[in-house]
């Protein structure tokens, strides 16, 4: 009984200096972050399709002197979405409709405030592209086509919007 009785002041002995030896560890680091300038947009030209004609369909590229224009500014090489909001016909003080139309090519942008060498994309869908990587400038350019048939003469005006926004990449 005195051999069992020693035997296991031994073992608590034993487990307990092997609990004084673990002891927890730690270290710390810094969270960071490096905020970047807001992403800032502005009108540089409407869509100008000048006179139109019954019948005859009128097209303006986004690389000709009356595209609409956009100026973008933020931070260099940043990712950014392009949407634009199209509408689907121009209307006079009337209320009449002038349908307009926007393809494939429709739109396009460049680093350079440049209507020539455009990279073309889709207005119609969400685009993604960079801002230029020294000054964190983009220039976009939209056309479009309308196609009067019988509507009556005079103005007619639509709104186009581009949205824009940081990807975070």
């Amino acid at each position: 009984m005195k051999k069992l009785l020693n035997s296991s002041v031994v073992v608590v002995l034993l487990a307990a200096a092997g609990t004084q030896a673990a002891q927890a560890q730690s270290a710390s680091i810094s969270a960071t972050a490096t905020v970047q300038q807001a992403l800032t947009i502005a009108a540089a030209g409407n869509l100008a399709f000048g006179s139109v004609f019954p019948s005859v369909t009128k097209v303006v590229a986004p690389s000709d002197a009356a595209s609409g224009a956009w100026t973008l500014t933020g931070a260099a090489n940043a990712e950014v979405t392009l949407t634009f909001t199209l509408p689907a016909n121009l209307t006079d003080a009337s209320s009449n409709n002038l349908p307009i139309s926007f393809g494939a090519a429709s739109a396009g942008h460049n680093t350079v405030n440049s209507r020539a060498g455009l990279s073309l994309v889709n207005p119609t869908a969400v685009a993604t592209t960079r801002l230029d990587a020294v000054s964190g400038n983009l220039y976009v350019f939209i056309g479009g086509s309308v196609s009067p048939v019988a509507q009556p003469a005079g103005a007619y005006s639509g709104s186009i919007t581009l949205a824009t926004a940081y990807t975070g990449n």
